[in-house]
């Protein structure tokens, strides 16, 4: 029985170690508080608050650049519809259910990321009299945030991919 599980735990490090794509995948997300992560922060730049500050920019502006990203698939989105999209609907029903439904999905990622991550409250809007506090509530709208790009990205997939199969549809019958 040992010499099983001996070798299963061969076969595993052994795939593993050529796929490694697949550790990543094993290894389960450690969460931590937004109050021990401003702990981490602070320490991690000898208590200076300034500091801490601006590795909290820096992590919005990534996140707010990333946004932008998604909004700029969304805009390509409407504008190829713009060019093409009656040529695609003019396929079949299901090209035109298809077609605007990615549409719908695509607009309704665009005004998520807008509304959800995109929007403006300045680091210096909170009480920084009390600085690790501060720091708690800027990490905890950063996790908002950053889950709300999460969300919009994924909604923005399944519009893509909707809008995808209609354009797929639409080659499909070109010959037709």
């Amino acid at each position: 029985m040992n010499h099983q599980f001996a070798l299963r735990g061969i076969f595993q490090l052994t795939f593993i170690s050529y796929f490694p794509i697949f550790s990543l995948m094993k290894k389960k997300k450690v969460k931590i508080t937004a109050d021990k992560e401003a702990r981490q922060i602070i320490a991690l730049v000898n208590n200076n608050f300034l500091q801490a500050l601006n590795i909290l920019e820096g992590q919005m502006n990534v996140l707010h650049m990333r946004a932008q990203v998604l909004m700029s698939l969304a805009g390509l989105v409407i504008t190829v519809t713009g060019f093409s999209g009656r040529t695609i609907a003019g396929t079949s029903l299901t090209a035109q259910i298809l077609i605007i439904a990615g549409l719908a999905t695509v607009l309704t990622s665009a005004v998520w990321v807008f509304l959800k991550v995109m929007s403006v409250k300045w680091l210096t809007s909170e009480n920084l009299a009390e600085e690790h506090q501060s720091l708690v509530e800027i990490i905890d709208r950063r996790n908002r945030k950053t889950r709300a790009f999460v969300s919009g990205g994924k909604i923005l997939c399944f519009g893509l991919f909707l809008y995808a199969t209609a354009f797929a549809l639409m080659l499909l019958h070109a010959g037709h």
